[in-house]
């Protein structure tokens, strides 16, 4: 999903337009699929549905933030900054399952957040880098919370019903907002932009992403997408012309060494768990 990125840059509208657009031909797209495959999109109950719904609205949220971080920085910095959620993930499962934090997870934050400060050369709100760099930290906080609450209902349904439920609140919630989405979709060019964007790079991606769920934990399956900052930096090198300077080079081997290393972490943890039952 890391070439997605580039839309935020190929697409010369606000991000709550570009994400409008997104949302409502993914709500289209996984729609028809529903429809041709006869498959049912209704809930148990209603509570559920409001649920899944509203990390719906989160994932509106987070969407909107992440674009707006790329627009007013770079591609490189954005998707850096966002890629801290595997480290947020770490220490927010835990509490999602009634545990305590490990303080390990704290450790790593701080030192991801090191990274960060590398990136950004000026820490004042006028400096756009450190603006792209703080909308992605928020960006990246929502999307762990929405990855973690998503992994609490895929146990009861199908990944595409309910990506197809939070792309209907995504949709639901940006739409007023929406300035200019009939000049960007009256355009051929975007308008082809817009349904590649909600076929290949949501509904397919996102889709098989929620699925993924099932069998890894939300740590383990954000840091195994850790490879996204690297070819996605390198997309925006190539066809937009963004060279990433020798600091965020620095700051982002920093950043996806603490996303790795938790993902061994875990692994290790999760070796040690299974030898433990086997004795």
């Amino acid at each position: 999903m890391g070439n997605v990125t580039l839309f935020a840059k190929l697409l010369p509208f606000p991000a709550v337009t570009i994400i409008s657009g997104r949302a409502l031909f993914s709500v289209l797209i996984l729609g028809l699929f529903f429809w041709l495959r006869g498959k049912s999109v209704s809930y148990r109950s209603f509570k559920d549905f409001l649920f899944v719904f509203g990390i719906g609205i989160l994932f509106a949220l987070h969407w909107v933030t992440y674009f707006h971080s790329i627009q007013v920085s770079t591609v490189a910095v954005g998707m850096l900054s966002l890629f801290t959620y595997p480290v947020f993930s770490a220490i927010l499962e835990p509490m999602f399952g009634g545990k305590r934090p490990d303080p390990f997870a704290f450790f790593l934050a701080c030192f991801s957040f090191f990274g960060l400060f590398l990136i950004v050369p000026d820490l004042s709100w006028d400096n756009q880098m450190f603006q792209g760099v703080v909308w992605g930290v928020i960006s990246a906080v929502l999307y762990a919370i929405r990855n973690l609450l998503t992994k609490e209902m895929h146990v009861h349904y199908p990944s595409a019903q309910i990506l197809f439920t939070q792309l209907i609140a995504t949709s639901l919630v940006l739409l007023p907002f929406a300035d200019g989405l009939f000049v960007m979709l009256a355009e051929p060019k975007y308008l082809v932009f817009q349904v590649v964007l909600a076929g290949v790079f949501t509904s397919l991606a996102h889709t098989i992403w929620i699925r993924s769920l099932s069998n890894l934990s939300v740590t383990t399956a954000g840091t195994l997408s850790t490879l996204s900052p690297i070819y996605g930096s390198l997309a925006a090198w190539y066809f937009l012309g963004e060279v990433p300077p020798e600091r965020l080079w620095l700051g982002g081997g920093v950043i996806l060494f603490c996303a790795v290393l938790e993902v061994f972490r875990k692994q290790a943890e999760g070796g040690k768990g299974g030898e433990e039952e086997k004795v």
